[in-house]
């Protein structure tokens, strides 16, 4: 999982857990009668133990230990006879380069007037480029939001041809929080604003709009990050962030001061939308290293001839953060043992039962996905580039942090409400005595910080999967076990199998997850989005 901000900045959600968990009742326990295959606690927990073992060091994508993990994952692939699925046998490299902004080469300037690196303006690094430099003129387009089945159309009547455009961070209050993670997302305000042919674009991130607002990017913008082609790669020369300051200054003499703008954002106003009749010149290089990694991939083969070429996808990331800062001087390995040892383990027993079934009518993709940690990297490459075997995808479904350290009542399935997938996820928790529940944490954004984003944005129906905050245990309930979990070891050293993991609540989420495999894997017709879903790519 993606990093998440801390418990203690999340204990609001809380209070809107109430309210959530009265929209989905739960199963009455004489009717919903757990069912499903013979799933293994005992399989779960030797996956858990190999994979989050010291011996893999934390298995960050590019390292001795990930390769270890997917070498792992091959023998139990062959050993459960699923055939390669990559385009390298079982395995699909991923091409991966960290890049680092070189703070010296950086350049804004408005006007006559040059702003201070890292005080009041930032630049990305380019996927493509070393270098790079544009001066145009800039234009504000509001938030930059084009979804015009959702009334947002904020390129509407404007000429950003060869321009940089100005966005503000955040979205509308009426539009839905997964629908605004998406519209918020770096790669799909760059690419909106390529699609229009803008140039370049500068990102407004002030105190108060959002989470990461500028004065908490900083501290990010000296760290190399990774990228693949798939994932960032786009037609913009040069990306800038700016906060409060930089904004004061761009928006100073023009028909709008920023401060009123801010307000009126704050208030849920309509946005004013102009050029704002300066010329901005950005500049960035980049320094870069090639890494190699890549995913996993096993085959089921479907046996209907009709059907055998439709592929439903499960994935789980298999990397991890590796070594992180210690604990102590005794313990430097961040283990991932739930974040995401757990997940790739119950893919895994899923995987087992699965072939042992027989060949369901659809042929099924196991997915050990690489880079998950260091921007959904490999989840990325698959979706723009899959390999033949995966040619005509028709579901994903994502396993991702499966916290299951506490007995779980619900579970949160995102992306449920936007498919026929949502009713085949509802029927598998019910069967095994448990319910779904909407995302508790909407400010979290979590929508686009898991795998299956990638496969939303190329139009493929899926669903991510999480155990949710109910609990039959007091002190788990209420979103108590999830989050003391996410305050305490997560992304830490303490993520361990030996810390609290409850490896029977593991198989009752595979049960789960088998259940909706199947049943996606084994219906008449393939999955479809909702006619009034915004992710409806027809």
């Amino acid at each position: 999982m993606r990093p998440m901000l801390t418990a203690a900045a999340m204990m609001a959600a809380l209070t809107a857990l109430t309210a959530c968990q009265t929209q989905s009742a739960a199963p009455d326990s004489a009717s919903a009668q757990p069912a499903g295959p013979d799933i293994s606690a005992d399989a779960i927990e030797a996956h858990i133990r190999f994979l989050a073992s010291d011996l893999l060091e934390g298995r960050e994508a590019g390292t001795r230990g990930y390769d270890i993990a997917a070498a792992y994952i091959v023998s139990e692939y062959r050993r459960l006879g699923l055939e390669p699925g990559g385009s390298d046998g079982y395995y699909d490299p991923v091409p991966l380069q960290t890049m680092t902004v070189v703070a010296d080469a950086a350049r804004m300037r408005i006007g006559d007037e040059a702003l201070d690196y890292g005080q009041t303006f930032l630049v990305g690094p380019h996927a493509e480029h070393d270098t790079s430099e544009i001066e145009a003129e800039a234009v504000f387009v509001g938030y930059g939001l084009d979804m015009p089945e959702l009334g947002l159309a904020d390129y509407e009547g404007l000429d950003v041809e060869g321009k940089i455009v100005v966005t503000l961070a955040g979205a509308p209050d009426n539009v839905p929080s997964d629908v605004a993670a998406h519209l918020n997302s770096t790669i799909t305000r760059t690419s909106t604003a390529a699609a229009h042919g803008a140039a370049g674009l500068i990102y407004i991130a002030p105190e108060g709009l959002t989470r990461w607002d500028f004065d908490r990017l900083i501290p990010r913008a000296s760290r190399p990050s990774t990228s693949t082609a798939a994932a960032t790669a786009t037609d913009l020369d040069v990306t800038a962030t700016i906060g409060d300051a930089g904004a004061q200054i761009l928006f100073d003499g023009t028909e709008h001061n920023f401060e009123a703008l801010k307000e009126a954002a704050l208030a849920g106003e309509d946005l004013p939308r102009f050029a704002l009749g300066k010329s901005v010149y950005l500049a960035q290089a980049t320094q870069r290293e090639i890494i190699e990694s890549g995913n996993v991939i096993g085959i089921l083969p479907g046996s209907d001839p009709e059907l055998a070429g439709e592929v439903v996808v499960v994935t789980a990331h298999l990397d991890h953060i590796g070594i992180c800062q210690p604990l102590s001087d005794e313990d430097r390995i961040c283990n991932g043992a739930l974040d995401n040892a757990s997940g790739t383990s119950i893919m895994l027993e899923t995987a087992r039962a699965m072939s042992e079934a027989g060949a369901p009518r659809r042929t099924v993709a196991f997915v050990a996905l690489t880079a998950e940690e260091k921007g959904l990297l490999g989840a990325a490459h698959l979706a723009a580039n899959p390999t033949p075997a995966l040619e005509e995808m028709v579901a994903n479904v994502n396993l991702d942090m499966p916290v299951i350290r506490y007995v779980f009542d619900d579970l949160i399935a995102f992306g449920a409400e936007h498919s026929s997938l949502g009713p085949i996820a509802e029927a598998a928790a019910l069967r095994a005595d448990a319910y779904l529940t909407p995302d508790p944490m909407p400010e979290q954004a979590l929508f686009t910080r898991s795998d299956h984003y990638h496969f939303v944005r190329h139009g493929v129906p899926s669903l991510f999967l999480m155990t949710g905050f109910s609990s039959p245990d007091e002190a788990d309930d209420e979103g108590q076990g999830f989050l003391q979990f996410l305050g305490g070891d997560y992304h830490g050293p303490g993520d361990e199998a030996d810390a609290g993991v409850l490896f029977d609540q593991g198989a009752k989420f595979a049960r789960i997850n088998y259940e909706i495999i199947s049943s996606i894997a084994n219906a008449d017709a393939r999955p479809a989005w909702n006619a009034d879903s915004p992710f409806n790519p027809d």
